[in-house]
């Protein structure tokens, strides 16, 4: 249904009570439950399926005091999913849930037993909790129509305890909704942790009471809207770790306080009155988050200090921190030293250069590491805007390993030959950084790519069965906006689906099951009661933002769903639109259909990778032999770079001839250049990339478009 509902209400809960069902059915015994990340130990039971009561009673331990609401918000997600209102009530005896607290379990682990009378979960704390409760909305998405629950006895727990997603607030402003959304999909996919970047050269998101003036005005959150993010992500089983970076990127607090941090990054790092004010910060910054067994102080990139002055500080900070039973975590940094001038053992460094204190090294020297390589980890929207570096979905579940350390420029060593260390204890999980981007990208880059992490770092296989993960991935992803989005966006006849694009004009429809009205926006604001109410599709012209949600009795349900839509006018020529192959794979925003989508916008781009040792070959079918003369190239361009490739031809689709070259850097730079060649037959178009040089890494590709054309 679409528009509104609000005079429906009570109908809509009546029929709800008459809904025709049949119990779910369990899956043959030697097929494993569809879930993200895989389980490991299951095993189906010859039993009748799990029928919740629409007032689920709640037995749990005491141990467990918030497990109540915690299942409570599992209810709003099931009432949601099954079309029925369920609400949680706690119970001594005859429970519908119960939740047991066990030491015999490790941390993290859960084990979950299904009957026909009650649901069990056993934990030994409340982030196992937290895991056993996504399985069980994973499986009751896929149970939706009958309203009940396979019998089934499942355990699983994390192979790695550090499972971290990181968002850079100290380059660009991001809204508690955003981070809200990402905390759900840590929850829903059992990651671990969400890392606030809080400080940096840019913006100070951190609202210091101490120091008042370090804030930025942008868009700033306040101090109790993150406590109550903290509060979100706790009862979520999501742990938010802050930071504070120093000594390097501290611009701001020498700039505006001087007097308290000093005049220099060196002064900052070795005065005694800028150590008081920095503990001071932590203070504050443990004060507000304080569920957190971590504390981050950064500690990379410091130019200009005295690598002992850099070691000296984090020793200092962490015994600081050791004495608030809090473990230090630092970035990749300094080197290590010598003598009695090393960083603590007991410090967990984050590898993600792997140049200045290489990943081997800090395995031999006996510290507690994190993966958080560039390649294929790190999503980045460089400055000055934009320009980005990421892996693609698929290449980071094809390629993350916990003991791999590579990097995505071809001038470092570890690009063509990673670091591949022995397995270790000592490597206890992954952190994928978000640097530099802005919030408007953040769910829509990051989600697809923290995904694979989540399967790899909750599992770590040896093998990767990527048509197996698709299957699960689009199951899972079905059920989570379904619980979290009660507004869909639905757009049909796009170009480019998987990158919203479409060619002059596209009709939106927005539909709910749920009861209330819908709102919307078309410029990137919230919406309210006051934007736009939907009635009827929505017919755009240009490309658009839209953001919609659910409201009753003027207040929002669940989270704002939201869109970009780009819009193209298409060039016409034989390759547009053309089917297109690549060796190399991407995913959105910027994926393979793009160079033959008509647009030709500087971020219009594939983002294929790696370039090297090999290029990337792209291959545009015609779908029929014609007769060509002509192919123009788009590429990313700033005023400095160029797309390295050369031009193919083929009639077959296997023994190709080359038609043009430009693999060295031209006299001239454009954005687009035009190769004419000697009218052929032809019907499949090869470009050989070897990159996009002159700008962060010429290991990725970034053409735009790819036209196809008569002899002129």
């Amino acid at each position: 249904m679409i528009c509104s509902f609000k005079y429906f209400l009570p109908i809509f809960a009546a029929l709800s009570l008459y809904v025709p069902h049949v119990a779910a059915q369990a899956p043959g015994e030697d097929a494993a439950p569809t879930l993200v990340p895989q389980s490991k130990t299951w095993a189906w039971k010859n039993a009748k399926a799990w029928e919740p009561p629409a007032s689920i009673r709640v037995q749990s331990a005491e141990q467990l005091p918030e497990a109540l609401q915690h299942c409570q918000l599992f209810c709003d997600k099931l009432s949601r999913l099954w079309k029925r209102r369920y609400v949680a009530e706690a119970a001594h005896e005859n429970a519908s849930i119960v939740v047991e607290q066990t030491d015999a379990l490790a941390p993290e682990e859960y084990r979950l037993t299904v009957n026909e009378d009650q649901v069990k979960i056993e934990v030994a704390t409340f982030k196992g909790l937290c895991h056993a409760t996504a399985t069980l909305l994973q499986l009751a998405g896929q149970h939706a129509t009958s309203r009940s629950l396979p019998a089934i006895v499942l355990e699983d727990q994390p192979q790695t305890s550090y499972r971290c997603f990181m968002v850079d607030l100290g380059r660009n402003p991001h809204t508690l909704e955003s981070l809200q959304q990402m905390i759900d999909v840590l929850w829903f996919y059992k990651m671990d942790s969400l890392h606030l970047h809080l400080t940096d050269d840019q913006r100070i998101a951190f609202p210091s009471r101490a120091f008042p003036k370090l804030q930025t005005e942008d868009q700033a959150i306040s101090w109790e809207a993150f406590s109550d993010l903290n509060s979100y992500a706790r009862l979520r089983g999501i742990t938010l770790i802050p930071e504070l970076e120093v000594p390097g990127h501290c611009s701001i607090l020498i700039a505006r306080y001087p007097e308290f941090f000093g005049t220099t990054p060196t002064e900052l790092a070795t005065l005694p009155k800028a150590r008081k004010a920095i503990k001071t910060l932590i203070d504050e910054m443990l004060q507000l988050f304080p569920d957190s067994p971590f504390f981050h102080v950064g500690g990379d990139e410091a130019f200009g200090v005295p690598e002992q002055a850099q070691r000296d500080l984090i020793n200092d900070l962490h015994e600081y921190l050791k004495e608030k039973n809090k473990t230090t975590i630092v970035w990749e940094g300094p080197a290590l030293g010598q003598g009695d001038n090393k960083v603590s053992p007991e410090v967990i460094h984050i590898n993600w250069n792997t140049v200045n204190f290489p990943a081997d090294q800090m395995l031999k020297a006996g510290y507690p590491v994190v993966n958080a390589s560039w390649d294929p980890l790190y999503v980045v929207d460089h400055y000055p805007r934009d320009n980005f570096t990421m892996a693609s979905p698929d290449y980071i579940y094809q390629n993350l390993r916990l003991n791999r350390f590579a990097h995505f420029d071809p001038n470092l060593p570890t690009f063509l030959e990673p670091i591949i260390t022995p397995e270790s204890s000592q490597l206890i999980g992954f952190c994928m950084p978000w640097w530099e981007g802005r919030d408007r990208n953040l769910l829509a880059q990051c989600v697809p790519r923290v995904i694979p992490l989540a399967e790899i770092a909750w599992n770590l296989p040896t093998e990767r069965d990527l048509p197996a993960f698709h299957k699960r991935l689009a199951v899972a992803e079905r059920t989570r906006k379904r619980a979290f989005f009660p507004v869909s966006i639905i757009a049909d006849g796009l170009a480019v689906p998987s990158d919203k694009v479409f060619h002059h004009t596209l009709e939106v429809t927005l539909e709910t099951d749920q009861p209330g009205d819908i709102f919307y926006t078309l410029d990137g604001s919230d919406p309210k009661p006051e934007s736009s109410r939907y009635q009827s599709p929505i017919q755009l012209e240009k490309s658009a933002r839209i953001r919609t949600a659910l409201f009753q009795s003027n207040q929002r349900l669940g989270h704002i769903s939201e869109e970009q839509f780009s819009r193209v006018e298409p060039i016409d020529n034989l390759a547009l639109g053309k089917p297109v192959t690549s060796s190399a794979t991407a995913g959105p925003p910027f994926s393979l259909e793009r160079v033959t989508d008509g647009g030709t916008g500087n971020l219009a781009y594939y983002l294929g990778y790696p370039t090297e040792p090999e290029p990337i070959s792209i291959v545009v079918d015609l779908q029929r032999t014609e007769e060509i003369g002509q192919a123009i190239v788009h590429h990313f361009f700033n005023g400095n770079t160029f797309e390295s490739y050369s031009v193919w031809v083929s009639e077959d689709g296997v023994h190709f001839t080359q038609v043009a070259d430009r693999s060295q850097r031209p006299s001239e730079l454009s954005a687009a250049a035009t190769h004419s060649f000697p009218a052929t037959r032809a019907r499949y178009v090869k470009i050989e990339a070897h990159g996009c040089k002159g700008y962060v890494f010429d290991s990725f590709s970034k053409i735009t478009e790819i036209e196809v054309r008569p002899p002129q």
